[in-house]
């Protein structure tokens, strides 16, 4: 039987040209042993983050609550977050590149398609960035006639809601609006977590 290994590529860093194998569980940090020091990273924790394969084959990292943090594909972490092939992984100084997972190609994948959303400033309307609207979906409802006739069947479409997110993620400022005409709500993201922001006086 083959064994089932994730292989991570360590692309930048003191430890470039390094290739990590995961076979259970992999512990990253100056305190580490082997391969998950990363060539002594002198800006990754003692106990920085930990990469784990789980029975399914499915590889996942977690940030052990380091000083710098850890960043999947440009984004902080904060719970464990499952890995795909061409993710890169960002900690201290070091990023990895995962380049082999042992998922079945029969499996379906656990992560939805990335989506496309309207950037602030985009004056184009939303079929012009590629954006399809989402049609209401429709009711069916059977109403029986007064008289015992044959019933009829009328069609209905129900109302939805719209939501708009305008994210600066390097500012850690965001903006919903809910429907056309709303008072858009500001949130900002202090110590780790997402807030309302409360206006001034």
């Amino acid at each position: 039987m083959i064994p089932r290994l994730a292989r991570l590529d360590v692309v930048a860093g003191k430890a470039t040209g390094m290739s990590i194998v995961v076979e259970d569980e992999l512990l990253i940090g100056r305190h580490a042993d082997g391969a998950g020091r990363l060539a002594e990273d002198d800006e990754i924790s003692r106990s920085h983050a930990r990469l784990t394969l789980d029975s399914a084959g499915f590889c996942a990292i977690e940030d052990l609550a380091s000083t710098n943090g850890t960043f999947v594909n440009g984004l902080r972490i904060y719970s464990p977050q499952a890995l795909a092939e061409g993710d890169s992984i960002e900690m201290g100084g070091t990023t990895l590149v995962v380049r082999e997972l042992p998922i079945p190609a029969s499996e379906p994948t656990r992560r939805p398609p990335p989506q496309r959303t309207l950037t602030e400033g985009d004056s184009r309307a939303p079929a012009e960035q590629g954006l399809q609207p989402v049609p209401a979906p429709l009711e069916i409802v059977r109403e029986p006639e007064d008289d015992g006739e044959e019933d009829q069947t009328r069609v209905t479409r129900r109302a939805t809601l719209s939501l708009r997110l305008e994210a600066d993620l390097a500012a850690g400022e965001a903006t919903i609006t809910l429907g056309g005409d709303s008072q858009p709500v500001k949130l900002v993201f202090e110590k780790g977590a997402w807030r309302f922001a409360v206006p001034p006086g």
